[in-house]
């Protein structure tokens, strides 16, 4: 252990090489001791990495499950059942299991890298969040010592730049304020679905609800009118109502709270023939492809076939020594709008194209920058994705939001196609999250700050360290990062008018 910070309320902050091996010693260590606890992880592949991890130990498999909220129904019960009733000690999940569940016994809550938000970090007992700010940390830790019982919550630092950043600092950690939270309404995905719900329970109006549901009403209710959601009563003249006559009875019932997609594709084991969970279909190409390695409740499975047509991914268990990761082709294209300020082996997938609108934040590199960069002998197109980087890594300072809610443009070290010259930030999920849009008041501070991360690092070498330019999250695994360019290109931008 390199540092350790005890604090009053018994939150204590270390930072340790081997993280995982280090957490996962300290949840057997709690669970054997009868204390219960509840892993939470940012990343769904960590929650599954680390239960695969710990089912080398032969008394964990029936102490610990994994939990996710795209889990099917039944065995989400189920292990919530099983826990509250003890016969499981400890639950490896997610930031889902914060939704609507009551754990009121827990005992410790071990947090495996910064959940994204302080108020999220004080709520579960091993978690590796997946919302980013401070807001998280602390409602994770709230999962533990409540109804007036003595409490423990741990939290292990990753190797990001976050993480690294409160180890050298605890203080800014355990003494900042909780963010404000903030919620699209004008999001196209969420207003819909509200507005179906909303219309079964009494009839729409434009003349007296756009002021509950924004300047969007309209065009969400014709999009609705048109897909045979609502039906329209002309009969008022200007005062027009609209109504819901959609198949469904109950249409809650098909909304998930825990992903705003709504297509998704389900996970069967061949051999068992069951149902092992849903996945969103945004993921299903990266995730369950034919020849991907799945892992689930700490067991290896090989996809064996990806059915697009029935949106169904057929697997088999098996004893695999390996993992699969993808790397995608993205293309981003600006439809509108303005700027923000004034792995060893590979093979090829034959994958359909999936695309969506959504909604970014960016600014211009002029071509001065790019002949300065070149000039020093530098590579622009890696010092603009290692640019990209160090601003993504310093977003959650500024607003709340997910790791994996944001992304910036990875450049393919193997592509040569055309790249614009700009650092760019676009919401990952279909139709936006806002999430830009609230970064664009701070684009100048984050840019700032951003070169103070960089320059402010020690690490030798162009392609900087997880601390300044690398991102786990990076779709190209960090194969074409410059750090001096980065360090370049930002100065000369936050020079330029």
């Amino acid at each position: 252990m390199d540092r350790c910070t005890r604090m009053d309320r018994s939150d204590m902050c270390t930072q340790d090489r081997g993280t995982m091996w280090s957490a996962g010693n300290s949840a057997m260590r709690m669970v054997h001791s009868g204390r219960d606890t509840l892993v939470s992880e940012r990343k769904l592949k960590v929650a599954r990495t680390y239960l695969c991890m710990l089912a080398i130990e032969e008394c964990w498999p029936r102490r610990e499950r994994r939990w996710r909220g795209l889990r099917m129904r039944v065995d989400r019960r189920r292990i919530e059942s099983e826990f509250f009733s003890g016969q499981l000690r400890g639950i490896a999940a997610t930031n889902a299991l914060e939704l609507g569940i009551d754990v009121g016994h827990i005992d410790v809550t071990l947090h495996l890298g910064f959940p994204g938000t302080v108020a999220r970090l004080k709520v579960l007992l091993i978690h590796s969040d997946t919302y980013t700010s401070l807001g998280s940390l602390w409602q994770q830790a709230g999962r533990s010592g409540r109804r007036g019982k003595p409490s423990l919550s741990v939290f292990v630092a990753f190797d990001g730049p976050l993480d690294q950043y409160f180890m050298r600092c605890p203080e800014k950690l355990f003494q900042a304020p909780i963010e404000c939270c903030h919620i699209d309404a004008q999001s196209k995905q969420v207003l819909e679905q509200h507005l179906v719900c909303a219309a079964l329970e009494h009839p729409l109006s434009l003349i007296y609800d756009e002021k509950y549901f924004s300047s969007c009403l309209n065009s969400a209710i014709m999009a609705l009118e048109s897909r045979g959601y609502l039906s329209c009563d002309s009969s008022r003249g200007s005062a027009r109502i609209w109504s819901y006559i959609g198949q469904e009875r109950m249409p809650s019932y098909g909304i998930c709270i825990r992903a705003i997609e709504s297509e998704r594709y389900k996970v069967i084991d061949q051999q068992k023939n069951i149902v092992l969970e849903e996945i969103e279909e945004s993921k299903a190409f990266f995730q369950v492809y034919e020849g991907a390695v799945y892992m689930n409740q700490g067991r290896y499975y090989l996809v064996k076939k990806l059915d697009l047509s029935s949106k169904v991914a057929f697997c088999q268990e098996a004893d695999l020594k390996y993992y699969t990761k993808t790397r995608d082709y993205t293309d981003i294209h600006v439809i509108g709008g303005d700027v923000a300020y004034a792995a060893n082996a590979t093979v090829e997938l034959s994958l359909p194209k999936y695309s969506y609108e959504s909604q970014a934040v960016w600014i211009q590199v002029p071509q001065s920058v790019k002949t300065a960069v070149e000039k020093a002998n530098l590579a622009f197109r890696a010092g603009l994705h290692a640019a990209s980087h160090a601003v993504l890594n310093i977003v959650p300072i500024y607003i709340i939001c997910n790791s994996s809610d944001l992304a910036p443009e990875c450049f393919n070290p193997h592509d040569t196609r055309y790249f614009p010259e700009r650092i760019l930030l676009y919401d990952q999920h279909p139709g936006g999250t806002g999430l830009s849009m609230r970064a664009q008041p701070f684009f100048t501070e984050m840019l700032t700050a951003a070169l103070q991360l960089v320059t402010s690092c020690c690490c030798s070498g162009d392609t900087g360290c997880p601390n300044c330019v690398q991102s786990l999250a990076c779709h190209e695994y960090n194969g074409l990062l410059n750090k001096d360019a980065a360090i370049m290109i930002i100065k000369v931008r936050l020079l330029e008018p």
